[in-house]
């Protein structure tokens, strides 16, 4: 069954990382992006949120971009044809199509990429994970779900519930020598039974080990 990740991506080499730098206030949002006969992908962007104009300078200094133009304006909204400079970014989108991922939304700021893409399963998520870092490209995991899944895991893989299991065990002292609080204090911090804080504290140690110390094996 496929798998919808939501991450981030950090990297000075990505593309538009410079002119998006410098223009701290601009967001751009992926409205579709293609290959061309001519080897040079082209993104249409739509950018908004600060001053468009410097934005637009930016571009013409940002080695990423080989060229550029707003192709419509809807207010304070400019749409950008652009084509991209291969040589000078380091590419991510040969990756999804590598791993049989499926590019589904993506949003660049200063702060980097913040991406949405199905991937075939987990070990492909992994695998991407890999790669990024092979490529110096900081990859962080922020939701993990199947199509129409409302249980949404972390960066580890952690559901909401287990991560506060753990965060609330290690606070209040259950994983201290001799242990702080028994299994019952615990449970009852957490406002359920000792027994289920137990299964709710394994699960998530083993997904913890599995998504992490593993993962690279």
């Amino acid at each position: 069954m496929s798998l919808i990740a939501e991450f981030s991506l950090r990297s000075s080499e990505l593309v538009l990382s410079a002119a998006l730098r410098e223009v701290p206030d601009v967001t751009v949002e992926l409205e579709q992006q293609m290959a061309t006969e001519f080897g040079a992908p082209v993104m249409l962007l739509w950018a908004f949120g600060g001053d468009l104009d410097r934005f637009e300078a930016e571009l013409d200094a940002d080695e990423s971009v080989r060229e550029h133009a707003v192709i419509e304006e809807l207010g304070e909204r400019r749409l950008y044809r652009t084509r991209l400079a291969t040589e000078n970014v380091c590419g991510i989108y040969p990756l999804y199509q590598q791993l049989g991922a499926s590019p589904m939304a993506a949003t660049g700021s200063a702060d980097g990429w913040e991406r949405r893409v199905r991937f075939p399963d987990r070990d492909a998520v992994v695998e991407m994970r890999r790669r990024c870092a092979d490529r110096d490209v900081s990859f962080r995991l922020r939701r993990l779900y199947t199509p129409g899944d409302s249980e949404l895991e972390d960066e580890f893989g952690l559901s909401a519930e287990q991560r506060d299991a753990l965060t609330t065990a290690e606070r209040v002292g259950y994983f201290d020598v001799p242990r702080a609080v028994p299994l019952e204090e615990l449970g009852e911090e957490l406002g359920i039974s000792g027994q289920s804080a137990s299964e709710r504290i394994r699960r998530g140690v083993s997904k913890l080990v599995s998504n992490t110390l593993l993962s690279d094996f």
